[in-house]
């Protein structure tokens, strides 16, 4: 029998599919000098109640046949900001996704570089060149500003599927790079609450959808323990995706400031999964990392990348 949380998750993809699986959220044109400022790049609206806007992606529809990828992305153990079902002899993920702003005179101006190495390399806005390829990618900039992006610190975030290969992934990667962090003799002490918000990709019965979703985590600096939960997802334009709630489950982290990763559980499915992240300030404000979930009878995989932050801690002077 169906589990009652994955009957909820597939009747609403269901109900995305009989809208034509495709909820669009409009994206104003890439600034070519005629469209926009020159060279500038592209994003916003914001996203269904939540703080992240779309640079690539920005429909709910995904390639349908990805659910295989993602179950073994979601189990897959993440190495600090990637998740992916490309792994090593030890079952972890062994791509490693960073993000850089780059200027391409060929294609119009500025654009973020999304590499992991040797296997892809994508220039977004612009298409990925890969047959089969699909990604969605996710920042957290403020709508309407035109930074310099090349040094000014922002969260991109996504999730990609090669339908060929029967791969996918997820990564948080932050430009300019993450700054060192070491919090030594000047550690954080007591508790602090990090919210934020989640993207990522919904497969269940064959279906495919993206997702926003909030996030939510604790970490106790004098235990040295993180961990939290996802939940409230929904489609992109909104749409509520079933009473699905990830659990991040409580893990140890460093005072190096290292990646850190534990398991993950959903409520009311029998399955597994990993989650990780790392600290993106350099002073333990601020928090990015992907997550994943498996049912083990294959009716639901869910697969994302978060970004967090202490901002209500520290307005409220925790």
């Amino acid at each position: 029998m169906r589990n009652v949380l994955t009957a909820g998750v597939l009747a609403a993809l269901v109900g995305l599919a009989g809208c034509g699986g495709s909820n669009a959220v409009d994206l104003p044109p890439v600034g070519n000098g005629t469209s926009g400022p020159p060279d500038s790049i592209a994003w916003g609206p914001r996203l269904a109640e939540s703080n992240l806007s779309a640079f690539a992606g920005a429909d709910d529809e995904f390639l349908g046949a990805v659910a295989g990828g993602l179950a073994r992305a979601a189990r897959a153990a993440p190495n600090g900001a990637s998740q992916s079902s490309l792994v090593d002899e030890n079952g972890r993920t062994a791509d490693e996704v960073s993000v850089r702003v780059v200027r391409d005179v060929d294609l119009g101006g500025l654009a973020h570089e999304i590499t992991d190495g040797a296997r892809f390399i994508v220039q977004v806005p612009f298409p990925a060149p890969r047959q089969g390829f699909e990604l969605a990618t996710f920042t957290s900039l403020i709508p309407g500003i035109e930074p310099d992006l090349s040094s000014y610190p922002h969260d991109v975030l996504g999730v990609w599927a090669w339908e060929e290969e029967g791969e996918a992934g997820a990564f948080w990667s932050r430009s300019p790079s993450v700054p060192p962090v070491d919090f030594g003799p000047a550690s954080p002490t007591g508790r602090a609450v990090y919210e934020g918000d989640a993207a990522g990709l919904l497969a269940a019965a064959g279906m495919a959808t993206k997702f926003v979703a909030d996030v939510r985590l604790e970490a106790d600096f004098d235990g040295g323990t993180v961990g939290g939960a996802v939940n409230g997802f929904r489609s992109l334009a909104g749409g509520p995706l079933g009473d699905l709630s990830v659990t991040l489950g409580e893990t140890a982290f460093a005072d190096d400031g290292a990646p850190f990763a534990g398991d993950t559980t959903a409520a009311g499915a029998a399955g597994s999964g990993k989650w990780g992240g790392r600290w993106s300030d350099g002073a333990g404000r601020a928090m990015g990392g992907t997550f994943g979930f498996a049912a083990d009878d294959s009716s639901l995989a869910v697969l994302g990348a978060f970004t967090a932050c202490a901002c209500a801690s520290d307005a409220a002077g925790k």
